[in-house]
């Protein structure tokens, strides 16, 4: 969802902002140590300035920084308290406030940044202060409004051009997501239109057909033909079982067809529907195994799992002749494994059975690879994985 309230960012990004804050922590400690005359007063400005880069670098690089901006902003006003206590008669290391000033318009929006920086413009003016005369002091005061408002729109027109790339990397991924939506939306028309072709035109002519063949079949067993012709008989009887037995897979395949995973079920709930259904038209004996936590995947990952499991259980129910069946579907950080194996006749008899051909294209759709384990009478074992 595109955000509507303005967050607050981390500084991670912003090369020429690392750039600036380590350079002017070197360039103060540098000025600020030499215009000092004592040794420790010298070690403790140079240690503040090393201290202020390192909370710096601390703080881009913490997952927390959001969390803990404010933190981060009330140690470094601290380090530059510090650094005026020392009172070095360079007039440069309110600097730092300048570089702090660019980071907090940055990171937060509005209100909250205006107060930062009214902060940093009276710990300026205050330092300037104790530095000289007030005259001056008065003069440096007023000089520092127009700094401070630099800094301010300096921070501010990084932060509207950060904000301004978030949005369009967000703008981008609903288009994409919008995208990937109306493409699963138009394979499924078209499989639906297929669906509608099959039922309404094969599916049509198999019905009449078997019931003219069951005619014919009751006609000629009610006459004397039956037992002048029983190998007639007999063939038509055969011809009716095959008709029927086409007619139940046309109405799988339209099934298949028109199928999607349910009500956007999650991925192992909808592949468990199908297992279910799978062990319910069949004698073997077949299991499901979840392993991983589960995670939501993109939708064009999910409908290809599901459909290979669709497309593999299907064929063992036709093919395999096998008394057990396990669907495994495996979670790892970076992939996704689904895993379809049974104890049946294997590739030798029923090459021509399972589709493997389409279920590679599929997969390979996603980025993913399809292995194949199987030998006449030693089972089929059908390995898919997709990086995720």
């Amino acid at each position: 969802m595109i955000m509507n309230k303005e967050p607050i960012l981390p500084l991670t990004n912003l090369r020429l902002i690392h750039v600036a804050t380590y350079l002017t922590a070197v360039v103060i400690g540098v000025l600020g140590a030499g215009g000092l005359t004592n040794l420790p007063a010298r070690l403790a400005f140079v240690t503040l300035c090393l201290a202020f880069a390192l909370v710096y670098a601390v703080a881009v690089r913490s997952d927390n920084f959001v969390r803990r901006a404010h933190l981060y902003f009330t140690v470094q006003t601290g380090l530059f308290i510090g650094l005026i206590a020392l009172r070095s008669p360079s007039g440069a290391f309110p600097f730092l406030l300048f570089i702090l000033a660019i980071q907090a318009t940055i990171v937060f929006p509005g209100r909250v940044a205006v107060r930062w920086l009214a902060i940093f413009y009276l710990l300026a003016s205050f330092s300037e202060y104790l530095m000289a005369d007030l005259e001056n002091a008065i003069g440096g005061a007023i000089f520092y409004i127009a700094v401070f408002f630099l800094a301010g729109m300096i921070g501010h027109s990084t932060r509207r051009a950060e904000l301004t790339s978030r949005f369009n990397q967000e703008l981008v991924d609903v288009l994409q997501t919008a995208r990937h939506q109306l493409q699963e939306l138009a394979v499924v028309e078209e499989r639906n239109r297929l669906a509608r072709d099959i039922h309404d035109g094969l599916g049509h002519y198999l019905t009449a057909t078997t019931m003219q063949v069951q005619g014919a079949r009751a006609l000629l067993a009610t006459t004397d033909a039956a037992t002048q012709a029983p190998t007639a008989l007999d063939a038509l009887s055969k011809a009716e079982t095959l008709l029927q037995e086409a007619l139940a897979d046309v109405r799988r395949s339209v099934g298949a067809l028109r199928t999607t995973p349910a009500n956007q079920k999650p991925l192992p709930a909808a592949i468990g529907d199908l297992v279910a259904e799978c062990r319910a038209t069949t004698d073997a004996e077949v299991q499901f195994d979840l392993r991983g936590a589960p995670r939501p995947l993109s939708s064009p990952i999910e409908l290809t799992l599901y459909r290979v499991t669709q497309e593999g259980l299907t064929n063992v129910r036709k093919h395999a002749q096998a008394g057990r069946v396990e669907v495994v579907l495996a979670y790892d950080p970076d992939k996704v494994n689904l895993t379809i194996s049974d104890d049946g006749r294997g590739m030798g008899q029923t090459s021509n059975g399972y589709g493997l051909l389409g279920l590679r294209e599929r997969v390979q759709l996603v980025g993913g690879q399809v292995n194949i384990q199987t030998a006449p009478e030693q089972g089929f074992r059908l390995e898919v994985e997709i990086p995720t």
